[in-house]
């Protein structure tokens, strides 16, 4: 009757045993049958090199693989009924387990969640496709690992919600049929110029993380943010090297009036936040301003941050500390009707 099963820092653990997986026989009296296993995690076992021949029972609902650095396969039968899969810090492994995709018609894959993270070893995708059910796909650290490409994704899919991708080199451009992303975070990129046109066409999401990738070059003003009308959490950070400002048009609009919570951080050069126009984001709540060394004003001089706004943080930004600081900045009238004012550093 056991459901659930997590090992964690067994040092000396090299395999585990074979009565965990389905023998696949004809005897459906078989008690390895019989297993009604849904979860399995191990976690921390840096001397597991494999699992057991067989299946996975067919009960199982999440596997996670995290901290094994000496495992190089997962079985290949992986269960229909698997909903989440995890693989993190596994350094040696080569290959997915052809399981996670959708191979053909019959193949009736449920998996919602798959994170891929630091498995520097792994190279391909199997053939196929993602299953349509798939919400959450996560991949990070893997240098090697191809690209994923248009034709890993279902045309009808319409259930991918949240994608995140940090440091992943392979991948030079976002897909076409991702249009129902609601979540999507980029990070840590070298090369991500092409990543542009594809988000004006993610109508559908309301949070957006873009940090890091400092070689995109077109200007702020040219990603028809302003088009994303479901956006309400915006978060660019470390990019624009040589920028004092984020576009030459005072009168500019850049974000939707959706937002409310937008962070900016890791501006070593932006000297204003005026072409923001910030006051025009009515449903504003919250602004995150983080590591801006020259960063001197937020607003226009006739300008005053929205009313709906109740947080204000300020962190390691000296001139803006300076100018706004309670009661005796020079520009604190300007902010002073906000509730919460925190400036750090």
């Amino acid at each position: 009757m056991l459901r659930n099963i997590v090992l964690e820092n067994c040092e000396g653990l090299k395999s585990l045993p074979d009565g965990m997986m389905l023998k696949m026989r004809n005897d459906s009296t078989d008690s390895n049958n019989l297993c009604l296993l849904e979860k399995l995690v191990i976690f921390s076992c840096p001397s597991l090199i494999c699992f057991p021949k067989g299946q996975l029972p067919t009960t199982l609902d999440q596997l996670v693989t995290y901290r094994c650095p000496s495992l190089k396969s997962l079985p290949e039968g992986i269960p229909a009924t698997l909903k989440k899969l995890y693989i993190r810090n596994c350094e040696r492994l080569e290959s997915l387990p052809e399981g996670i995709m959708h191979q053909h018609s019959t193949n009736a894959a449920a998996l919602k969640e798959l994170e891929i993270s630091v498995c520097p070893s792994l190279t391909p995708f199997p053939r196929g496709k993602f299953p349509s059910t798939l919400e959450r796909l996560h991949i990070e650290d893997c240098e090697h690992l191809e690209s994923i490409s248009g034709e890993m994704f279902h045309s009808t899919n319409n259930s991918l919600q949240s994608l995140i991708l940090m440091r992943y080199p392979n991948l030079k451009t976002l897909p076409d049929c991702l249009n129902t992303l609601t979540y999507l975070r980029i990070e840590d990129f070298e090369n991500l110029e092409l990543l542009l046109p594809q988000i004006k066409k993610l109508t559908r999401l309301t949070r957006l993380d873009i940090c890091n990738c400092k070689n995109i070059k077109t200007p702020l003003s040219q990603w028809g943010l302003s088009r994303l009308t479901s956006l309400k959490y915006l978060h660019i950070s470390g990019m624009f090297p040589d920028a004092t400002s984020f576009s030459d048009d005072p009168h500019s609009i850049l974000f939707p009036t959706t937002l409310t919570s937008l962070t900016l951080s890791e501006f070593q050069n932006l000297e204003s936040l005026a072409s923001l126009s910030l006051q025009t984001l009515t449903s504003l709540e919250k602004l995150w301003i983080r590591n801006c060394p020259k960063l001197r004003s937020i607003l226009s001089r006739e300008g005053l941050l929205p009313d709906t706004l109740s947080e204000l943080n300020v962190h390691r930004c000296p001139h803006l500390t300076q100018r706004y600081s309670k009661e005796e900045g020079d520009d604190w009238p300007k902010i002073a009707h906000i509730p919460c004012v925190h400036m750090y550093g």
